[in-house]
């Protein structure tokens, strides 16, 4: 009787503390939109900003090109063993 007890005691307190950090975090998110940080930009941190990837138009370079560019020569004085 008293290991249900405690059992439940557990899961109770759980299930609480759970609750808790589903709050904190929807706290936290909401101070976010409501009190947004400064922009990057605005600190000059322009690293720090995202830009777009270039879009890359894959019909543009021919396969045929792309496999002469490449070199295997380097690939005769590799020694397997050292990646052991």
């Amino acid at each position: 009787m008293e290991t249900k007890k405690i059992i439940g005691l557990v899961i109770i307190i759980l299930n609480v503390s759970g609750l808790g950090f589903l709050f904190y975090m929807g706290g936290l998110r909401l101070m976010d939109r409501l009190f947004p940080k400064e922009a990057p930009e605005a600190q000059g941190d322009a690293d720090k900003v995202k830009r777009p990837a270039p879009k890359v138009d894959r019909e543009e370079l021919p396969e045929d090109d792309l496999l002469k560019d490449m070199d295997l020569s380097d690939l005769d004085n590799l020694d397997l063993d050292e990646f052991e």
